[in-house]
């Protein structure tokens, strides 16, 4: 069946989409910011065109989706806990009227912790879009290394972080609470309470398409349960995790926020903690 549709794309190409339909925030900045971003980062060292990426952390698919329509991938292979990718032919569907998803995209359920490379693929790209800080700490230099083996000679990682933990909004939880630094300073239970009290809209660039699949009090729970679950990596941990599963840093870029810190954190976190925001990190495993 997949060699049908390649050779149906190949002989009529894919099918027709249009941007300008686009209704929906959350589906904007994936197709849109995401995208830019890890052609930025990833078209500087790999011809998208020609080479085979796996998105580890794929979610709806929004963004592979996304590098396949707007930059000429033509071979991406996500994988995700959860199942959110299911709903992409919907959503394509309904925000750029397509009426077929692209071969070039593939998809795969796994668990936590699964080995990748034991499917003996190998890719010239990985990426990984707010992932990382969702991954059981225990399970982090193991998971490097299994994404390292995946990976031919000379190929890359990139990674993506935002908000990191200890950042004014690092809970993920902005949506609630936009007190700066709350899940830092109020106890767990205060600040349930917050999210459990909150009534009115979402910002819409906030609102993933899962959240329907909840209801309103089951999303509060579902993202405060991530928010507990959260492995509180700071962007030095990264780094030195993924140092030791093997890899090189071809480059490297964090932000920060210009804000004052309350004095109650400032003698608790580096202040460096505190104020970086997001990291992108760009990992090369080294030719032999």
């Amino acid at each position: 069946m997949n060699r049908i549709l390649r050779l149906r794309e190949r002989l009529c190409g894919l099918a027709s989409w249009d941007a300008s339909r686009i209704s929906d925030e959350w589906f904007r900045a994936h197709f849109e910011y995401a995208a830019d971003v890890v052609n930025h980062w990833v078209g500087g060292v790999l011809d998208i065109p020609s080479s085979r990426f796996l998105n580890f952390g794929c979610g709806d698919g929004i963004t592979d989706l996304s590098l396949v329509l707007r930059y000429g991938a033509t071979s991406i292979h996500g994988v995700d806990v959860r199942q959110e990718y299911r709903k992409l032919p919907r959503i394509a569907r309904e925000q750029l009227g397509m009426q077929r998803i692209p071969v070039a995209l593939t998809f795969q359920t796994i668990k936590s912790g699964d080995a990748l490379a034991r499917a003996g693929r190998q890719y010239d790209g990985i990426m990984s879009w707010s992932t990382f800080e969702h991954v059981r700490r225990d399970q982090l230099a193991t998971i490097l290394a299994d994404l390292h083996a995946c990976l031919r000679p000379g190929g890359y990682l990139f990674i993506q972080i935002e908000p990191l933990f200890f950042s004014p909004y690092g809970s993920h939880l902005r949506r609630y609470d936009d007190t700066p630094w709350h899940h830092l300073l109020a106890s767990e239970e205060d600040l349930w309470r917050v999210i459990e009290s909150h009534e009115g809209a979402l910002d819409p660039a906030e609102v993933d398409f899962g959240f329907a699949d909840f209801g309103v009090d089951g999303y509060k729970r579902f993202v405060f349960n991530e928010y507990k679950a959260l492995n509180r990596l700071t962007a030095d941990e990264l780094v030195e995790f993924a140092k030791n599963a093997g890899f090189s840093v071809a480059r490297e870029e964090r932000r920060f926020l210009d804000m004052p810190v309350p004095d109650s954190l400032a003698g608790q976190y580096p202040k460096e903690w505190l104020l970086n925001n997001e990291i992108f990190l760009l990992l090369r495993k080294n030719a032999v």
